[in-house]
């Protein structure tokens, strides 16, 4: 199958960001996604949207906590090719419940864990690519297409399909053919087992009288 699930465990210390694109890079992963995730950081650092009325700042602002403590409560995005770059975006709560999102940047170092699942396809190629309209490098697919996936499952839906009508038209034909010897439908399955173990069919020998 070209799907793999990777399931990976930060410790104190790791840099979030820098972890996970080591592990893909190691693992020689072509494409890799963050499945779900849960744990804490001891310091965080994330890009903000827009203007940020948190920090009275213009766009893209910079939410820098070095010395405090959040619990992940999301951790979503994508890493290329042999972990050449990675967008991850995350959610963080604070001691006092309120909640912090953005991109991820280096810096948010794990408190006591974080503990990972990622997703990945060898038939899938991440890889990215400047975009003028946006003036970043985004994300290129390359490799499978979902009409090749859907195609798969099609593919697959119809050769059962196909086996189940051989299994039907086999079937049908035995019948057939008990009949033209007059022999009984046999009795199939766990109540046919009963019958067979409870009151099973005399022997060859047993079948004449005492007499014979």
């Amino acid at each position: 199958m070209p799907h793999a699930t990777h399931a990976i465990r930060l410790v104190p210390g790791d840099d979030l960001k820098e972890s996970i694109i080591k592990y893909v890079r190691d693992a020689r992963l072509t494409s890799a996604w963050i499945v779900t995730a849960v744990g804490s950081l001891s310091s965080a650092r994330v890009r903000l949207a827009n203007y940020s009325a948190l920090l009275r700042g213009s766009s893209n602002d910079v939410y820098d906590a070095p010395d405090e403590r959040f619990e992940i409560v999301s951790l979503v995005g994508t890493i290329s090719a042999a972990g050449a770059s990675c967008h991850l975006h995350c959610a963080l709560g604070d001691k006092r419940g309120e909640v912090i999102g953005g991109h991820v940047l280096d810096g948010c170092v794990v408190f006591t864990t974080c503990e990972i699942v990622l997703g990945s396809d060898h038939e899938v190629t991440f890889t990215r690519e400047h975009d003028e309209r946006t003036g970043f490098d985004e994300l290129v697919v390359s490799g499978r297409s979902n009409g090749d996936a859907e195609d798969e499952v099609a593919a697959e839906t119809s050769a059962k399909r196909r086996r189940r009508a051989r299994q039907l038209a086999a079937a049908e034909r035995e019948r057939e053919e008990r009949e033209e010897r007059g022999e009984k439908e046999p009795v199939r399955g766990l109540f046919g087992w009963l019958v067979n173990v409870v009151a099973p069919r005399p022997r060859d020998e047993e079948a004449g009288t005492e007499g014979s």
